[in-house]
């Protein structure tokens, strides 16, 4: 006996299913609210609609066809006084309910055991039916064949299907049982973090929704100008060196006839024909190869998708993953703006940049702000290092306060080599990178590498020791708990890491912190009204689109919401820069 074996699930269909699916809202349930969720016509919560309305609780399931039920859904919403339970309701079954079957649900009354989960435990599956099998019942793992064995799919699956609706009807009972057990761990370990992820979801809902506009024009033209470079350079490969440019085996064989020499493997064990590998290589070939790849990627991941999934108004919707990484930064995709290549890396992605412009066309202006140096702020604050506070304490540019004091030569500026080794040698600190990686990355020999980080770890003490605490603290509780995970000082959640990478819980918590300040400040703008022109978050970085008459308000606003003098042990910066598309802009001047 199972679980699952009690619970009972009904398809409404007759005045009598009514009756009692209305004495059954009226039951008293160990959590006063009640699972919700739909089942729709695919995923686009704009264009798709509504087929099933469910809910449920601990014991009982039930399905209503939106068409013959619609007006008893209303009805549960406009009585019921208890909150909703749902898995990812929020970014999901409640937009979707608003676009096809014009329900408001309140969002003050929804939670969501999807942020539950993750906060509780990220180093697991969230996906529902996992979660299920981990806290319900382990019978919950056979219920995704639902339509396996069919010609139908799940816009056109009858709804009197016994398997489709029964499917529905369980999903709001595991939301309810999730919550169950989820609820009480998270509302008492780490309350503030759940308060704060459910809130930013709405937030993240609107800008999702306002979506980003592109030159659709320019993204054709640049498309179809890079798939003729890559037939072209893939003719030229094959007139003179007899390979093809996808073929990294025959590619590899023509380099070491040429004398190149190859020291980076694949897992497989093959020789790497990277992108850092063929950047490395000073032959035709590889230049060739490289070009020939960038290019392609950039047109094949965002000028197909600005094609292709922009709406009737140019317009591309992205989604966005509020806690998609295990550090609870966001992730994105349809498609992924926080993938594109460095600036100057990759021209394809100046021309991704290009194509993001203003929907009110000359009468408008992207705005974005952006973190000044959140992660090694983040650092200074965390390692409660003198010296780092101090140099962002100075008028100075930090980086270049750092390398005088290291390299004891106050005449550096920002256009000395000697500030990116500093600056190098501060992120390969934050991230764990070992001497190797920051000698490659600094473009140094690996000793020098070596005696300079020996140097920059004597100066600031605290970065070692703040390196040294997390990984003793992580090892005793791996010991004592089973897990190796650090906290947040803001909210007291947990980042997980793997016992084998116990060493990368430093970056997780600076990348946790930086990504928990990132969306409390979009919560302040939201707060202080400029929720209608947010368009995307791309790493530390909001984009707003702004008509021209409301620019200066605007970078104001900016600049009050995303500042905090008070909070950490240096001050949290950002820039605001305006343009008329994303690649094209200018830093805005604020006023004192």
């Amino acid at each position: 006996m199972t679980v699952l074996d009690d619970v009972q699930l009904t398809l409404i269909r007759t005045p009598d299913d009514v009756a009692a699916f209305r004495r059954w809202i009226g039951e008293r349930r160990p959590v006063h609210a009640l699972g919700f969720d739909t089942e729709t016509t695919g995923l686009d919560i704009r264009n798709d609609d509504v087929r099933l309305i469910q809910f449920g609780d601990g014991r009982h399931g039930w399905a209503m066809d939106r068409e013959d039920w619609l007006g008893l859904a209303r009805w549960v919403f406009d009585t019921w006084d208890g909150r909703y339970v749902t898995h990812n309701g929020a970014l999901f079954d409640i937009p979707i309910m608003k676009n096809s079957c014009g329900i408001d649900i309140p969002r003050e009354r929804v939670d969501d055991t999807l942020v539950a989960c993750r906060i509780n435990e990220p180093h697991y599956s969230a996906a529902l039916k996992n979660q299920a099998v981990r806290h319900v019942d382990p019978a919950a793992a056979g219920l995704a064949t639902v339509l396996h064995d069919t010609t139908w799919g799940w816009d056109n699956v009858p709804v009197t299907y016994g398997p489709y609706w029964q499917y529905g009807a369980l999903d709001p009972v595991l939301a309810y049982c999730l919550w169950e057990h989820h609820g009480p761990i998270v509302q008492s370990t780490a309350p503030d973090s759940y308060d704060l992820e459910l809130s930013v979801l709405w937030v993240l809902e609107r800008m999702m929704r306002n979506g980003v506009h592109v030159d659709r024009s320019l993204a054709q033209r640049k498309f179809d100008e890079f798939t003729l470079y890559a037939a072209e350079v893939e003719q030229w490969c094959q007139t003179h060196f007899k390979v093809r440019p996808g073929s990294n085996d025959a590619v590899v064989r023509v380099l070491r006839d040429a004398g190149v020499e190859f020291t980076k493997l694949t897992a497989k064990g093959k020789d790497a024909l990277d992108k850092d590998v063929l950047e490395g290589i000073d032959h035709p070939l590889a230049r060739a190869v490289l070009s020939r790849r960038q290019l392609q990627k950039i047109a094949s991941t965002y000028l197909r998708a600005f094609i292709e999934l922009a709406d009737e108004n140019d317009v591309v919707h992205p989604g966005i993953n509020p806690q998609g990484a295990l550090t609870s930064r966001m992730s994105m995709e349809g498609p992924n703006f926080q993938n594109l290549p460095v600036r100057g890396s990759n021209p394809g992605g100046e021309v991704v940049r290009r194509c993001v412009d203003s929907r009110y066309g000359a009468d408008g202006r992207l705005v974005l702000c952006d973190f000044d140096q959140i992660e090694m702020r983040l650092l200074a604050h965390l390692s409660q290092d003198a010296g780092l506070i101090a140099a962002f304490h100075s008028t100075q540019d930090f980086f270049v306060n750092l390398a005088r004091q290291i390299f004891g030569d106050d005449t550096i500026q920002k256009s000395d080599p000697r500030r990116q080794i500093t600056k190098n040698a501060s992120y390969a600190n934050a991230y764990g990178a070992g001497a190797a990686k920051f000698a490659l990355t600094a473009g140094i020999p690996e000793a020098q590498a070596v005696e300079f980080m020996r140097r920059y770890r004597g100066m600031y003490p605290g970065v070692p020791q703040l390196q040294q605490s997390v990984y003793a603290t992580a090892s005793r509780r791996l010991r004592e708990e089973g897990v190796a995970y650090v906290q947040s000082p803001l909210t007291g959640r947990r980042w997980v890491a793997d016992q084998k990478k116990i060493y990368a819980l430093v970056n997780y918590l600076i990348q946790g912190v930086a990504a928990e300040t990132f969306k409390m400040k979009l919560l302040a703008l939201d707060a202080l009204g400029l929720a209608e022109f947010m368009c995307i978050p791309v790493h530390d970085e909001v984009i707003l689109d702004v008509p021209l008459n409301r620019v200066a308000e605007v970078a104001e606003t900016l600049r009050t919401g995303m500042t905090d003098l008070t909070t950490f042990a240096v001050p949290i910066t950002a820039g605001v820069s305006t343009g008329k598309n994303w690649r094209d802009k200018e830093e805005w001047v604020l006023a004192a």
